[in-house]
């Protein structure tokens, strides 16, 4: 918050802010929904800021959606639906006028991968019968400042029962990796880039009757690299490298 890091200084109405991100350096917030940077709110007429980036602002991303469950028991055949994917965090929020000069980047949260759709079935005949259970795969985690969570496997119960695999965690420049679904269920979605949306989650397949199958869970949409864009140079927004959504 510029505001808040004003100084002692300030003058209400005849005060310039020169502030340079410098390149290498980044600015970004570690709790999902919160703004990596905003200019604050207490400026008045006859202030003026000026921010050159030459570093990157960037959101939080948002963490990957669980696994769909399974269950298979002589009365209950069961498949639960994957998670959609979080969705990403925002970057720059203007609220009172500004010039950003972008030399660098201003990217949106990566939004997480939706869990993939768990899958129950029977196989077998006679004194043979199996019923089988498996979890569908967590969504793997967005891009973003830290690294975001991979959604958890979808836990599966039966006679013959495997779990889905957990999925990867998102890094500061690119989404993790899916969980697997094991036979008949769905894989976990792949997490976003920066400013990117997440992957949508397999579906559970359906196997030998009695059967059931969950849908996978949605992609999460990224977060925004700039909100209150018509404070922002002069209402044209901020150019130059940027990912995400914008309002």
């Amino acid at each position: 918050n510029l505001w808040n890091s004003k100084g002692g200084t300030y003058s209400a109405g005849n005060t310039t802010v020169n502030l340079t991100i410098n390149s290498g350096v980044t600015i970004g917030a570690t709790s999902l929904g919160s703004y990596a940077f905003t200019t604050g709110l207490g400026w008045v007429t006859g202030d003026v800021i000026n921010i050159i980036n030459n570093g990157t602002i960037k959101g939080k991303a948002g963490n990957g959606g669980a696994g769909g469950t399974a269950q298979n028991a002589p009365l209950t055949v069961a498949a639960g639906n994957g998670l959609g994917g979080g969705t990403g965090s925002p970057a720059f929020r203007g609220q009172f006028a500004c010039t950003v000069t972008n030399n660098g980047s201003v990217y949106g949260g990566g939004g997480g991968g939706g869990g993939g759709g768990g899958a129950a079935s029977r196989s077998g005949a006679g004194k043979s019968v199996f019923d089988n259970a498996y979890g569908g795969g967590g969504g793997g985690g967005g891009a973003g400042v830290t690294a975001s969570t991979g959604g958890a496997g979808g836990v599966a119960s039966g006679t013959f029962a495997i779990n889905g695999s957990l999925g990867n965690a998102g890094t500061a420049t690119a989404g993790g990796a899916g969980g697997s679904g094991p036979t008949d269920a769905g894989n976990g979605g792949s997490g976003g880039g920066l400013g990117s949306n997440g992957s949508g989650g397999a579906n559970g397949t359906l196997g030998t009757a009695p059967r059931a199958a969950g849908t996978g869970g949605s992609g999460g949409i990224p977060g925004y690299y700039q909100v209150g864009s018509v404070f922002i140079n002069g209402g044209s927004g901020i150019g130059g490298t940027v990912g995400g959504r914008s309002a």
